[in-house]
């Protein structure tokens, strides 16, 4: 399998090099040259695997030529050791919304663990074959970061170094991140918002010319994370065995682009719901089919605080049918001119049949927790909240929606204890025992220079 940048201007990339990288040189993410294909019959003949060989069945592709098939089902199956149920996810079926999809079950109790679980093994391997110190640098909104955290804490050979805004994140989303007392890890905080944490390690990885480090994403825009993400789509049709609806908080459209991925490779589903919260940019796009930026605001699901989504690149290039250039021209201009899809062609229209949106303000995430406990017995974290209020909006039928769980609610009591007290008795003991954890990190201003140079001083060197 080959790779190249959506922008056009990089050289095709193997696979090791793609999981140990970031941002193409030209700004661009990296693409699969083509998407490994199942028919219906090849599908079907998974439906008795387990999750970890389900992976490994449709991932190894994507890596072929990077490790053999034996030794990468290997540390498939070691990935997945730390998750707290042996099927990894689980499919809940409920009486008014549907089935839930809970993916909170790794160590970091939210649905990043099932990527970053993975992508850390791999990286562990990579480091077996390279000479180059291996730094993983992540921006992250809240959940990233712990998760990429808890995955590298582990491996000798991997430091990360991961930014997140101050103040602007959940007091447990930062204490997973700032509480692991692992010299290899090293979190820091930027006085700005996620965007300025993002805009940074895409610029450090564009300009970075040290030769003796090699710095590797953690966030989304490594293909690694899209890769291992679609897979569920795969083990929720296999469950089912009917054609469903996801329904998916979204901020970075990762989540959503391993849906689509899923699909590229042919399993056949009806579509998704990209829900958002109050920082709307998905649903401006594909409801009055503008992608334009707006500042961001706090928000009680504060994962999906951007105005920026990266990984809609990834999806803008098969719009764009490859076109490198079209890429660089709409770019270039962006984010001070909106994309304009309003003269789209077939394309557009095809993604938009296939993508539904929905919105959802702070109020309206307290009242859908309250809802769906007093009538369900369901607690769902305030970014879940955002999908089954979208669920409603767009009178969806419940039995074909699969609404993705993202997180534990525990993750965020400010939302969750608005107005009700029952998250105590929910919070699993791991996350109440991080909240008594003495935090170690760095706070620095939002300047670009003063980042790199605690890069270079503190963590590199």
């Amino acid at each position: 399998m080959k790779y190249l940048s959506s922008r056009g201007n990089s050289e095709e990339l193997n696979f090791m090099d793609v999981l140990t990288s970031g941002t193409a040189k030209d700004g661009g993410l990296y693409m699969p040259t083509s998407f490994p294909k199942f028919s219906e019959a090849e599908i079907n003949e998974f439906k008795n695997a387990s999750y970890q060989d389900l992976a490994s069945k449709l991932l190894y592709p994507y890596t072929e030529g990077f490790l053999e098939k034996n030794v990468f089902e290997s540390v498939v199956q070691k990935a997945y050791d730390s998750f707290s149920i042996p099927e990894v996810v689980k499919l809940v079926e409920t009486k008014k919304l549907g089935h839930i999809l809970e993916l909170f079950h790794g160590p970091t109790f939210a649905f990043k663990d099932v990527a970053m679980q993975l992508l850390a093994a791999l990286l562990d391997k990579a480091a077996e074959k390279t000479d180059k110190k291996i730094v993983v640098l992540g921006a992250t909104s809240g959940d990233t970061g712990s998760a990429a955290i808890e995955a590298c804490k582990k491996f000798n050979d991997i430091d990360i170094a991961i930014l997140f805004p101050y103040q602007k994140i959940s007091a447990v989303q930062q204490r997973q991140m700032t509480t692991s007392n692992a010299s290899n890890v090293f979190p820091i905080a930027i006085k700005g918002d996620f965007d300025d944490c993002q805009n940074y390690v895409k610029k450090i990885f564009i300009e970075n010319e040290n030769k003796e480090v090699k710095f590797v994403s953690i966030n989304s825009i490594n293909w690694t994370r899209i890769m291992a993400q679609s897979v569920y789509f795969f083990y929720t049709k296999l469950q089912l065995e009917t054609d469903f609806i996801a329904s998916i908080p979204s901020g970075n459209f990762g989540h959503a682009y391993a849906g689509w991925t899923a699909r590229n490779m042919g399993l056949s589903f009806k579509g998704i719901n990209i829900a958002t919260n109050k920082n709307d940019v998905l649903h401006r796009l594909f409801s009055k089919n503008i992608y334009q930026r707006k500042e961001t605001s706090s928000s009680l699901a504060p994962s999906m605080d951007i105005s920026v989504a990266s990984n809609f690149e990834r999806l803008l290039y098969e719009i764009y049918q490859k076109n490198g250039d079209k890429i660089n021209e709409v770019f270039s201009a962006f984010p001070s001119k909106p994309i304009d899809f309003n003269h789209s062609d077939d394309i557009w229209q095809e993604v938009k049949t296939f993508f539904q949106s929905s919105s959802c303000n702070d109020r309206e995430i307290v009242e859908t927790i309250v809802k769906s406990y007093e009538n369900e017995n369901i607690l769902f974290d305030p970014h879940t909240a955002t999908a089954i209020k979208g669920n409603s909006d767009l009178n969806y039928d419940v039995t074909e929606l699969v609404t993705f769980a993202t997180a534990h609610p525990a993750k965020f009591p400010d939302a969750v204890n608005a107005e009700l007290n029952v998250l105590d008795k929910h919070t699993p003991t791991s996350l109440k025992k991080i909240m008594t954890k003495d935090e170690s990190f760095s706070i620095l201003e939002n300047n670009f220079d003063e980042l790199n140079n605690y890069i270079n001083s503190k963590v590199v060197n």
